[in-house]
């Protein structure tokens, strides 16, 4: 979940995988909040080069494992401080006092294999970003950002000028002397195949891949990082957390993990949007349906799916949607009882549907958790109820596992505010771990 600008259209959701990450085991940029962004305006960042910003054309290198990367800008301090306290209150309409960049930051758009594992493990090329300090010690953190849903597929980390979320986590983390990457997700950034909404195999494929491939285009940089960090927000609150469990089995150290918004339990949210909707839920909802029903047809082998859950009304519009084509968001229903089979209402039926069991899948939770995790919620968020806030912290904590923790960004938070106000708390914890 996060939101996305609507721009008239939908952008649509072969190589051996990289090293290091063992193989385990379409609906174009919406994200699970993706039309929150239609009512605000476009920040100043996202309009184009910039002053202090220089859009690199720089030659592609390469690094063993059929990786490679290419700069693609370079930030100074005032481009990054813009986005502190100008860029990111008008994106969020919150006002959060950062701490300012120390200094300018070098962008780097990384191409590495990985394989879809809903696919058969079929072998795929992905896009994610490195940005790194300009004045960067050898040694420095590194954290891993997942990004959340949005409309356009270039609205992604290795696109950092479209995407504002984006631009605050490298002013804040990149800025400030840590390396910071984020994977574009299978179907976004320079991605040929279908985007796979929340389709968990493949983000944490995707994720754990770039880790690696990071890894390599550091060293040929100088770089090596002192550990890693996780962090997410919205849909990548979830990622973050599929992710952290994947490498919590691979025995790939992280020294902290750090959500904002996160869907952690989709079969739980989704129940409370058809069943047990609140005031303040957000009219985009119907959007989740849209991507998830044609993301899980396509990676889940499930045909049909996608005409079982949406009225024959608006079949067509959705599609187009899903694969890219020009449509309409203003026709985009914002009732999920004009969009969604009544059967889907029963919750008999959507426990015992294909889409309801595989939803419950993909959670985001339910292992022995071991790292240190804060859950960051808000208590006005339209999409993210606090229950759904909590449950990771109330989960654990039932089996007597104190390593999770549930924090409220306040009584006014919204979905975009936890995001605000979280990120400089991420930021303090980090600092305080990578100091031990």
């Amino acid at each position: 979940m996060t939101d996305a600008k609507p721009t008239g259209t939908a952008e649509p959701l072969s190589q051996a995988p990289s090293a290091g990450i063992p193989r385990r085991q379409a609906a174009a940029g919406l994200t699970l909040g993706a039309l929150a962004l239609a009512a605000t305006a476009k920040p100043a960042a996202a309009q184009g080069a910039t002053q202090g910003v220089t859009q690199g054309a720089d030659a592609v290198q390469h690094v063993p494992g059929g990786i490679s990367y290419r700069l693609i800008g370079r930030w100074d301090t005032a481009r990054l401080n813009r986005n502190l306290t100008t860029d990111t209150p008008a994106f969020s309409g919150f006002q959060v006092t950062y701490t300012p960049a120390s200094t300018g930051v070098r962008l780097y758009r990384i191409s590495y294999p990985t394989v879809s594992p809903e696919r058969g493990n079929r072998p795929v090329v992905l896009t994610g970003l490195l940005a790194v300090p300009e004045d960067a010690p050898p040694r420095l953190p590194l954290v891993s950002y997942q990004h959340g849903t949005v409309y356009g597929k270039q609205e992604v980390p290795s696109f950092p000028e479209t995407s504002p979320e984006t631009q605050l986590m490298i002013a804040q983390f990149a800025g400030q002397g840590y390396a910071l990457i984020g994977a574009d997700y299978i179907g976004m950034g320079e991605s040929t195949e279908p985007q796979g909404f929340m389709v968990k195999g493949s983000h944490q494929q995707a994720t754990a891949d770039l880790i690696p491939a990071a890894r390599a285009v550091m060293q040929a940089l100088g770089l090596t990082d002192t550990g890693l960090f996780l962090s997410g927000w919205s849909q990548g609150g979830w990622v973050t957390m599929a992710l952290l469990e994947r490498l919590e089995a691979i025995g790939m150290p992280v020294q902290a993990a750090a959500t904002a918004s996160a869907p952690i339990d989709l079969w739980l949210s989704l129940n409370g949007f058809l069943n047990f909707p609140r005031p303040i839920d957000a009219p985009w909802t119907t959007t989740l349906f849209i991507l998830a029903s044609f993301s899980f047809e396509n990676y889940y082998g499930v045909p049909g799916l996608a005409r079982s859950i949406l009225k024959p009304a608006h079949y067509d519009l959705s599609l187009r949607a899903y694969q890219g084509l020009p449509f309409d968001p203003a026709q985009v229903p914002t009732k999920l009882r004009d969009l969604v089979e009544d059967a889907y209402f029963d919750t008999r039926f959507f426990a015992e549907s294909a889409f309801g069991r595989q939803m419950a899948a993909n959670h985001g939770y339910r292992w022995v958790i071991r790292t240190p995790v804060r859950n960051h919620y808000g208590e006005m968020d339209e999409a993210i109820t606090t229950g759904v806030g909590r449950l990771a912290m109330n989960f654990q904590a039932a089996m007597g596992n104190d390593k999770v923790e549930a924090i409220s960004a306040g009584p006014d938070a919204t979905h975009r505010g936890t995001f605000a106000r979280s990120v400089p708390a991420w930021k303090s914890w980090f600092d305080q771990m990578a100091a031990r």
